[in-house]
């Protein structure tokens, strides 16, 4: 996938990307996807296995997405029934004694975590460097969820996380800080994650708010808040063209605290967080994206996000 013909001009970086829900992926099914501005298919076999392929049969081109069925731990094409498995090397040609050479397509590294469908995505084809992390409360049944919320907007992954170490615009976009001064905000960085710990007064989340956002690669976002009511979610953002990213905000409540004990002020700070992002959504979608920015001394981590953030690209 590459941006050179967008408006950003960012290519896709190197990570674990969502592409669905596990509960939206019963066994024997199958779903046609767009990602990574490529078409793919989403299976899982009767034992349990998600896997995603790519969607066209290397046969003479049907999509395996539309139409195909899942045989057993195969895959079959609806146009001939060739049988694919989950490492997308042909199985079976049930009119045909021999498969022929080539007569595979290619498979995406692919794995469930929490209740969410990832897979790998590489711009150089390298291997996964870490893992998806885990949700603790996924399998808690004191904590309701998923509280789902689904966005496409017209812009790439590092313009979106990049307002994570953004600390000023908070005050002019969100109202998050009064006077002069800006948020109280600890980041660091480390390898392939990156965090950053706010104390922090959002109006529409309802008030002051402790809350940690911690970046697993580029694409992933594992978020802890307390103070307005409790919640813990992952927000995910997965490219389906270049400029045009889908964003997955995944939402897990308790059910009762002894500050909230009808879980309704937790439900509602979800839901302010998913306002105070629609707030940044027109910003993104009619900015440019400045590879070398002029910054100032009041731009918090903006400069060492756009440093820790090269290791997941192919220019480095």
């Amino acid at each position: 996938m590459t941006g050179s013909d967008a408006r950003l001009g960012l290519d896709c970086p190197e990570g674990w990307f969502q592409v669905a829900y596990s509960a939206d992926i019963p066994d024997e099914s199958v779903v046609p996807l767009r990602y990574f501005g490529e078409d793919l298919v989403l299976f899982r076999t009767k034992s349990g296995t998600a896997q995603v392929l790519d969607a066209y049969c290397p046969h003479v081109g049907a999509h395996l997405g539309f139409g195909g069925t899942v045989d057993g731990e195969c895959i079959r094409c609806p146009f001939h029934s060739w049988a694919y498995g989950i490492d997308g090397m042909c199985r079976e040609i049930p009119y045909a004694q021999r498969i022929p050479r080539g007569a595979q397509v290619r498979p995406w590294r692919t794995c469930e975590v929490s209740g969410l469908i990832f897979v790998w995505y590489s711009p150089a084809g390298s291997e996964p460097r870490w893992q998806p992390p885990e949700l603790t409360e996924f399998d808690d049944a004191d904590w309701a969820g998923y509280l789902r919320h689904q966005y496409v907007v017209k812009s790439a992954v590092q313009e979106v996380i990049e307002n994570v170490f953004d600390v000023a615009h908070g005050k002019y976009v969100h109202q998050n800080a009064q006077g002069t001064a800006l948020p109280t905000v600890v980041f660091s960085f480390d390898g392939h994650r990156a965090e950053a710990i706010f104390d922090i007064d959002i109006p529409l989340v309802g008030g002051p708010t402790r809350h940690v956002t911690t970046l697993h690669g580029p694409a992933i976002a594992m978020n802890r808040s307390t103070g307005q009511g409790t919640k813990v979610f992952y927000t995910t953002y997965t490219p389906i063209e270049p400029d045009l990213l889908e964003v997955n905000f995944s939402f897990m409540t308790p059910r009762s605290t002894a500050d909230d004990p009808t879980g309704e002020r937790s439900a509602r700070s979800a839901k302010g967080t998913v306002l105070a992002f629609e707030q940044d959504i027109p910003i993104w979608e009619h900015k440019i994206h400045r590879r070398i920015p002029l910054l100032c001394d009041g731009d918090g981590a903006l400069g060492q996000f756009r440093v820790w953030v090269r290791q997941f690209s192919r220019a480095g």
